[in-house]
């Protein structure tokens, strides 16, 4: 956590955090890589290690690993949105305006866009524009549609995932509440890494002084998110070390969101037993998928009941109506 905070803040660690990373050992540093690993934040963490003092003894293969993984996710980056831009331009010459969240879009709130790692491209269209992006993607690789209405195809080996857009993103505000929001259904659903955490911190930070503090409280209110938002905030305030407004009146402990942050890593792919169920049938994980949401439920019902609702019925309608 003292590497990931650092290459949020765009520094070095303090001296106190120096003292600590010395006394790290071989088996620390290679926890170190494999948390890293576990939560896509490999590109980050190497950025931090390759300018620690060399007093600092690291293991050598630890050591390259990071760099390597540093080289490769900002080569990834790079490539990914000059991919992005040329899908969005193809898309807007048809006449749709597609908006870009999360990916290249949020890349942008870090001080090394290049750095935030990231493996599909996340497109939103309005309701108007929706059904035509979905009758144009047809005709394009792996194209398919989920349960929730949303659909998904590839673009030169990319995944491409477009949904509708439930919010005006024409705000700093909105940007925030779309993050938070995205963060909130991993995090209830299969699973939420420090990584989309971290896009929600460095969203507010980027946008501190553009956006209104009592505007978003407003939205995240319609929304039904402030629960969620303040034990967000409550988070990543005390673990990322970066200060943003909490919605809420009273601070409340971090420690379920921890929990979940912890025990899935990214997306929850290093969840117990997650890895075998990507290996079944489609049908096999999808019945993992739902059995995932089930256990989240007291926590789902607790900080989001109102999305928590709305998930299910969507998912059950759209179910219905694709094997109809």
């Amino acid at each position: 956590m003292i590497l990931f905070r650092a290459a949020l803040l765009g520094g070095n660690p303090g001296e106190e955090d120096i003292k600590v990373l010395s006394s790290a050992g071989e088996e620390d540093w290679k926890k170190v890589a494999s948390i890293a690993r576990e939560q896509n934040v490999t590109g980050l963490v190497g950025d931090v290690v390759q300018r620690l003092p060399e007093t600092i003894n690291i293991p050598e293969d630890i050591f390259l690993y990071l760099q390597a993984e540093r080289e490769k996710t900002a080569l990834q980056g790079c490539r990914m949105a000059v991919l992005a831009a040329s899908i969005i331009q193809n898309l807007k010459d048809a006449g749709l305006n597609p908006v870009l969240m999360k990916g290249p879009a949020t890349a942008a709130f870090y001080p090394k866009p290049e750095l935030r790692s990231y493996g599909d491209i996340d497109l939103y269209f309005t309701k108007d524009e929706f059904e035509k992006a979905r009758d144009i993607a047809k005709s394009a690789d792996g194209f398919s549609l989920s349960g929730d209405g949303s659909f998904h195809f590839r673009k030169d080996g990319v995944d491409v995932d477009a949904q509708l857009l439930r919010f005006d993103v024409s705000s700093p505000e909105e940007v925030i509440l779309m993050l938070s929001a995205h963060a909130m259904r991993h995090a209830c659903g299969t699973g939420l890494g420090l990584r989309q955490v971290s896009d929600v911190a460095m969203a507010c930070k980027s946008l501190e002084g553009e956006y209104d503090p009592a505007r978003l409280e407003k939205a995240l209110k319609k929304a039904g998110l402030i629960k969620w938002q303040t034990l967000l905030a409550s988070f990543i305030n005390n673990r990322l070390g970066i200060q943003i407004p909490s919605p809420g009146k009273e601070k409340i402990p971090d420690t379920p969101l921890l929990k979940i942050v912890e025990e899935g890593g990214n997306f929850g792919h290093h969840a117990s037993g997650r890895g075998k169920a990507m290996e079944k049938s489609v049908a096999g994980r999808k019945l993992d998928t739902v059995k995932r949401l089930v256990r989240k439920l007291p926590f789902s019902l607790r900080y989001a009941p109102k999305e928590t609702l709305r998930t299910i019925v969507s998912l059950t309608v759209g179910n219905f109506k694709k094997n109809a």
